[in-house]
C-alpha cells in the first residue's frame, strides 16, 4: 500500500502554487531502508526531492502577504532593515524532520525564513560573549569599534530576564521576494562524512580509507526582513549589535563552516536629515570674512527648511556659532534674525 501510494506521487508536477515544506514532508517517492543500496545509476531519492523542492517557484500570494507585511510592520511603529546573506544560510538544520535533515520554512509559505528567537539569541550570545564589561552604552570610542555595553542594565532592558520581558519584540525575518542566486530561496547542499564509524560512536579510529557519506541537505540565500519594535534608541542600538552579530557570529547552523554570515543594511536616511547635514556643512565651511554679507542666505534657508524641530535647531546653533566665530555676535544680538535664531534654539521639543 505504501509503495502504490509512493508511486502514483511520480506524476505529480509543481506549480506556481506549491509548496516547500509540503514537498519535503509528503513526495519522497522512494524510501531507502537501513542497510539498502541503489543500484549504481539509480537517482538518490532524498537528492531528487530537495531539487525539487529547491526549484519551486515563490508564489505570488506570498510576494503580495509580503507586501502586506511591510505595511503592518510600518503602522505598528516597528524599524525593519535587509539583511543580505554572504553565502548559504542553513537555520534548522536539526530540527525534527521526516527527512535526515531539516530547514525552516514557513508554515503558510514554505519560503525560509529566521524565527525572531534564533536573532534574539544571537544578539544576546553577542553581548555575553563579546560585550560583557565595557562601560558607558551608546557612545563611539573611534571609527570601526563597537557601542559601549552596560551588562547589568542594557542587558535587561533589551533582552529581559527570568522576572521581566524585554522592551525589544523581535520579529521573524521574512525572505525578500526574488533575492538571492537566481532569485531562488533555497539551494541544495550536502554535508560529507568523512568517517561515520568514527563520528557514530564506534570505537574505531578515523582513517584515510574511510568511505564518506555524503547527506544531502537544503541552504537558503537571498535578503531577509529584519524587524524590531520599541523605544526608537533601543531598536537602533539593537538594530547595531545585530548588525555585528550576523556579520561576526553568523545565524543558524553550520556557521564555524561560514554559514549564516550576513551583512545588515544601515538604517535608511531621513530625506530631511541630509538637507540639514548639507546646510550644516555649508554653514560651518563659510570663511569668516564672508559672513557679514552671505550669513543671511543661511537665515533664508533655515526659514524655509522643512524638518523636525531638533534638526532646525540644530542649524539655527550651526548660524550663531558661525557668528560667533566672526565675531560679530554683538554686533548681530539686536537683529531680529539673530533674535529669532536663539530664541529658536532655546525652545523646548
Amino acid at each position: 500500500m505504501t509503495e502504490s501510494r509512493r508511486q502514483s506521487l511520480n506524476s505529480l508536477k509543481h506549480d506556481q502554487t506549491s509548496h516547500a515544506g509540503l514537498w519535503l514532508d509528503r513526495y519522497l517517492t522512494t524510501q531507502i531502508r537501513r542497510g539498502e543500496k541503489l543500484e549504481a545509476n539509480a537517482e538518490k531519492p532524498l537528492v531528487t526531492v530537495m531539487s525539487q523542492a529547491a526549484t519551486l517557484p515563490i508564489s505570488s500570494i506570498y510576494q503580495s502577504f509580503f507586501t502586506r507585511w511591510k505595511q503592518s510592520l510600518t503602522n505598528l511603529g516597528a524599524q525593519h532593515r535587509t539583511a543580505n546573506v554572504f553565502g548559504r544560510m542553513v537555520v534548522g538544520l536539526g530540527d525534527e524532520s521526516v527527512l535526515e535533515t531539516s530547514v525552516a520554512l514557513h508554515h503558510t509559505y514554505g519560503v525560509p525564513y529566521i524565527p525572531g528567537s534564533a536573532l534574539k539569541g544571537l544578539a544576546a550570545r553577542f553581548v555575553r560573549d563579546r560585550l560583557a564589561g565595557i562601560a558607558d552604552w551608546g557612545h563611539w570610542e573611534g571609527e570601526g569599534d563597537r557601542k559601549a555595553w552596560v551588562a547589568e542594565h542594557a542587558y535587561r532592558v533589551i533582552f529581559g530576564d527570568t522576572a521581566n520581558a524585554g522592551y525589544i519584540s523581535f520579529f521573524d525575518a521574512l525572505y525578500v521576494p526574488e533575492s538571492g542566486f537566481a532569485k531562488q530561496a533555497l539551494h541544495p547542499d550536502v554535508i560529507t562524512v568523512h568517517h561515520p564509524d568514527y563520528y557514530g560512536g564506534k570505537n574505531i579510529s578515523p582513517a584515510d580509507w574511510d568511505s564518506p557519506t555524503p547527506v544531502p541537505f537544503l541552504s537558503a540565500t537571498g535578503s531577509y526582513l529584519i524587524a524590531l519594535n520599541g523605544p526608537e534608541h533601543w531598536v537602533d542600538a539593537t538594530f547595531t549589535i545585530l548588525g555585528h552579530a550576523l556579520r561576526e557570529l553568523g545565524v543558524g547552523a553550520k556557521t564555524s563552516s561560514g554559514y549564516g554570515r550576513m551583512e545588515l543594511e544601515e538604517k535608511p536616511v531621513d530625506p530631511s536629515q541630509r538637507s540639514v547635514d548639507d546646510l550644516c556643512t555649508r554653514v560651518a565651511d563659510l570663511p569668516v570674512g564672508r559672513v557679514t554679507s552671505e550669513i543671511n542666505k543661511f537665515y533664508q534657508e533655515w526659514q524655509q527648511l522643512e524638518a523636525p524641530l531638533k534638526m532646525r535647531q540644530r542649524v539655527a546653533q550651526a548660524i550663531l556659532d558661525k557668528v560667533t566665530q566672526a565675531g560679530r555676535a554683538k554686533a548681530s544680538a539686536e537683529k531680529s534674525w539673530y533674535r529669532e535664531l536663539a530664541a529658536y534654539v532655546a525652545e523646548k521639543g
